[in-house]
This record gives structure tokens, C-alpha cells and sequence, in this order.
């Protein structure tokens, strides 16, 4: 009896330091753990897209971005299609330009006829992300649009793109009050392109006008003698402290290598305007 008692007792004392070692000590995995942490496949994910949960439709969404293949686009239509509320709805759209697959592209030409402005731009934004010519002409149509920010990020796509075809509907945008054209149109023109914006300085803010004329100056493709004419007409038409704070960040970009005449104009006009605004500045 006295031996039972003591084998009681150790057996008691092991289990006792058994509960209180580390292995012990740490909780157990849920079950589902390991499925949590190994990706969706496609079935899985379209089969999130159909719960209540707003997490688990997003759990949905961003698996079938990173599955990206074509049988992704589908479901993400149906989904879009469904009546989400507007932060989900965004999302999707956003996720149908990541994923840049052209079968987006129906639909998202849907989306730019959509109520909200908001997803009107989502769309322009996520069609200037697929590599696809069947794009070029939706977002074209987006400079139509009577948002003024579907308007802009129109413009703005269309240089992001390379849309050279483009141009002459950038220009009109432009003179028709979409001045974010005017970085589109030092991205895609040439030199006429360059003469035609000149014309508005002193007519339009530079504010508006600079980030253009910084794209002719920045691209590879346009000869020294055309940079140089931006510089003088800039410095001709516009001596002011902008243009000059303009040119001297220009100059301090350029590789120590450069000895273009654009350069050395920039650096006489730097030289040249007084550091007081000048009466009458453009803004």
C-alpha cells in the first residue's frame, strides 16, 4: 500500500513537470493552420467571392490576383457585376489592372460608363496597365468624360502608354482646359509638338506648362537643336524665377558628361535672371 502511495505520487510529479515544459507550454495549432497558409487555388478563391464577409471576398479577390492567369478575369467580372458596395468595387477594378490580362478589358470598358467618377478613373488607370491596342481608344475616350478627374487621368494615361497616335487628341485636350495633357504631350510629340506648347507660354500657368517641357528635355530621342530652342523661347518668353528654378533643376540632373548647347543655354540663363520675381510672372 505504502508503494502505491509513492508510484502515485511520481507519477503525479512527472505529470506535473510534464505540463510545465515548453513543448507543452506552447499552444497547439489549430487545425486549419496549414490550409490557412498554403495559397488559394482557383476554386477556393472564386468560392470566397460568394460570402457574406467582406474580408473573405477580399481573401478571394487578391488570391485570384495572384493566381493571374486568364481563368482569374471571370469571376472577378461576375463579382463586379454583383452590386458590391464602392470600397469593393474599387478594389476589383484596381485588381483587374494588376492582374493586366486582356479579357479585363470588356469590362473594364463597362466600368468607364460607371455612376461614380471614382471608378470611372479606377478603370482608365487599370485599362493604361494591360498591353493591349484595344485599350488606347477607351481611354481616349475618358478626355470625354465630364468628370474633369477622369479627364485627367485620361491624359495621363495615354502618355504612360505611348500613345504617339494619340497626340493631336492630347493637344486639343489640352487647349480644351485638360492641362495635365501638357506632360503627355512632352512624353509623346516632337518638335512641332514642342512649338505648339511654347505658344502657350505666357497664356497658361507654368505650373501647368513645365512638367511638359521637362519631358521634351528628359527623352533621348529628341536632338540637341530642339531642347535648345525649348530653353530659349522658355527664357525668352518667361524670365522669371519659376523658369529659372525649372532650368537650374534640369542642369543639376544632368550627367557631368553633357555638353549639349541646351545645356550650356540653361546654364547662361541661370546666370541671367534676377532672383526677384519679375512684374506680371506667370504663376
Amino acid at each position: 500500500m505504502h508503494n502505491l502511495s509513492r508510484l502515485s505520487a511520481a507519477s503525479f510529479c512527472l505529470a506535473s513537470l510534464a505540463a510545465l515544459s515548453p513543448a507543452s507550454a506552447q499552444p497547439r495549432p489549430p487545425a486549419t493552420a496549414t490550409a490557412a497558409a498554403r495559397p488559394l487555388t482557383l476554386r477556393e478563391a472564386t468560392q470566397r467571392l460568394q460570402s457574406a464577409d467582406p474580408d473573405e471576398i477580399t481573401e478571394g479577390v487578391d488570391a485570384l490576383t495572384r493566381i493571374g492567369t486568364a481563368e482569374a478575369v471571370p469571376p472577378l467580372v461576375t463579382l463586379a457585376r454583383s452590386g458590391l458596395p464602392d470600397d469593393l468595387l474599387d478594389l476589383v477594378v484596381t485588381k483587374l489592372g494588376i492582374l493586366g490580362r486582356p479579357e479585363a478589358i470588356e469590362e473594364l470598358g463597362s466600368l468607364m460608363r460607371h455612376r461614380r467618377a471614382a471608378v470611372r478613373v479606377r478603370a482608365v488607370t487599370s485599362l493604361s496597365q494591360i498591353r493591349d491596342e484595344r485599350s488606347r481608344p477607351l481611354i481616349e475616350s475618358g478626355l470625354r468624360d465630364s468628370d474633369h478627374s477622369v479627364r485627367a487621368e485620361a491624359a495621363r494615361a495615354l502618355g504612360r502608354i505611348n500613345a504617339r497616335a494619340s497626340l493631336s487628341l492630347l493637344q486639343r485636350a489640352f487647349e480644351r482646359n485638360i492641362p495635365e495633357a501638357a506632360e503627355s504631350i512632352g512624353a509623346l510629340g516632337d518638335a512641332a509638338a514642342a512649338d505648339r506648347l511654347l505658344e502657350s507660354v505666357g497664356h497658361s500657368p507654368l505650373s501647368v506648362l513645365l512638367p511638359g517641357f521637362r519631358r521634351f528635355l528628359d527623352r533621348r530621342d529628341l536632338t540637341d537643336p530642339v531642347k535648345l530652342r525649348i530653353v530659349e523661347q522658355l527664357v525668352s518668353r518667361s524670365p522669371t524665377t519659376q523658369v529659372k528654378a525649372f532650368l537650374q533643376e534640369w542642369v543639376r540632373e544632368l550627367p557631368p558628361a553633357d555638353r549639349s548647347r541646351a545645356r550650356a543655354r540653361a546654364e547662361l540663363a541661370i546666370r541671367q535672371i534676377n532672383d526677384a520675381p519679375a512684374p506680371g510672372a506667370s504663376r
